[in-house]
């Protein structure tokens, strides 16, 4: 039996670390390692918890951008998703400089550029088999953390009153989408396989379905009403997709990209009018409606919006700001820093520029998915896709430090590349 090469080695070594740090941004595990910290604060308040905890991540994210700076080829950098990713960070960065509270817009702004090249660096580093494996290994061991904690019985890893699961998560709507992304991963490792005759894929195949049996529970047990939603919607945009993909395959072959972008397009309207019909109906309740009365956050952030339409409140700073819980028709919100949707925070934090560009990178991105020949490929990239823009219409999901804006640029920026990862190491997968 031969030694394993030095880059074999390094290989796995840079497989376990991606693992490593897309568990981390699953950011369950990062406040429970400081959780015991936190209670000397009365004697100790110094370092501030979100201090250690910005501290923390960007420890370890800065490995990825420095591999990324030595791989990123400039071919890369011309893609067009790529050009309004980059467009985009750019403008927020502008946003600290006009920011009602810099201090707190300068690290949301670092922790997102720092996750936007935890997500590059996964898209130039693997394959992408590799990567859903990666993808399902580390939402593996958020789970499996969170069944352990929940068996041995940890604080706040259950609701006491009604039962439902937490886990390492310390909300519901935390550990869902975990749940959520594993079935995702799971899509993604099967339909990548290049082959189920070999003893090693039969292992895949037993790993993969104890995985979505997993995620089936977990997410069940959550009660979580986001994910669930997310899932079906991705789905649904699934199932238009490969419709209008195949219409236009028939009609004329070279608008067979613009499908899936249409697709999204579609089911994003759809949502917009069945969030405001049940929203507006009398037999609905406040609770069921607005997805845990969430109705008055947006209520209070689209009225910010408007009070600084074009330049924004600077990146994520309004829900910090006592300026910003003067203005609306809505001052008497639950006690939260939160917009509880991405798009609102995009529009809160740079304006309507900011909306557009990150249009503009969601555009890009699914017409290079819509170009993949490979439907193998494609499929879990456009699932992974639509299942983030749904999710963020309810959780403020479109921020740094966290795995799903992380695999939101992977999916985004790698779409359309080789089997193989554009510098990866010379190992096999």
């Amino acid at each position: 039996m031969s030694r394993p090469s030095m880059s074999q080695v390094l290989h796995a070594s840079e497989i376990m670390y991606a693992v490593a740090t897309l568990f981390a941004l699953t950011q369950g595990p990062i406040y429970q390692v400081w959780r015991e910290s936190s209670a000397f604060l009365g004697t100790s308040p110094q370092p501030s918890m979100p201090h250690i905890y910005f501290a923390t991540f960007v420890v370890l994210q800065l490995p990825a951008l420095m591999l990324l700076s030595r791989r990123v080829p400039s071919t890369r950098l011309g893609k067009r998703q790529i050009q309004a990713l980059t467009a985009l960070l750019v403008w927020l960065a502008f946003s600290v400089t006009w920011s009602t509270l810099a201090r707190h817009s300068l690290p949301e702004y670092l922790s997102l550029f720092l996750t936007s090249a935890v997500g590059l660096y996964l898209a130039v580093s693997f394959s992408s088999r590799t990567f859903w494996r990666i993808l399902a290994a580390a939402m593996s061991l958020g789970l499996l953390s969170s069944v352990w904690a929940i068996v041995r019985g940890w604080e706040l890893s259950t609701n006491v009153e009604e039962g439902y699961w937490i886990g390492i998560y310390f909300n519901r709507n935390s550990l869902a989408p975990v749940a959520a992304v594993a079935l995702l991963a799971s899509i993604g490792m099967i339909l990548t396989q290049a082959s189920w005759k070999t003893s090693a894929s039969r292992v895949v195949l037993v790993a993969t379905t104890m995985l979505i049996a997993l995620s089936g529970v977990v997410l069940w047990r959550a009660e979580s009403r986001t994910s669930p939603l997310a899932l079906c919607m991705a789905l649904g945009s699934l199932i238009g997709w490969l419709l209008l993909r195949e219409l236009t395959r028939r009609i004329r072959r070279n608008l067979q990209p613009l499908a899936a972008p249409l697709a999204s397009a579609m089911s994003g309207i759809l949502m917009f009018f069945a969030l405001r019909w049940v929203g507006g109906s009398t037999t609905v309740s406040g609770e069921t409606a607005t997805f845990n009365s969430r109705g008055a956050l947006w209520s209070l952030s689209w009225s910010g919006f408007l009070e600084k339409p074009f330049h924004g409140w600077g990146w994520m700073s309004a829900w910090h700001t006592p300026q910003f819980f003067k203005q609306g028709t809505w001052w008497a919100v639950i006690d939260t820093t939160w917009s509880h949707n991405g798009y609102h925070d995009l529009l809160l934090g740079g304006g309507v520029l900011t909306l557009v560009l990150f249009a503009a990178v969601v555009l890009f991105g699914l017409r290079s998915v819509g170009a993949c020949h490979s439907l193998s490929e494609a499929i879990p990239g456009f699932v992974v896709i639509a299942f983030v823009l749904a999710a963020a219409t309810q959780e403020s999901f479109f921020i740094g430090t966290h795995f799903l804006w992380a695999i939101f640029v992977t999916v985004i920026s790698s779409a359309h590349r080789s089997d193989r990862g554009l510098f990866q190491i010379n190992a096999t997968d």
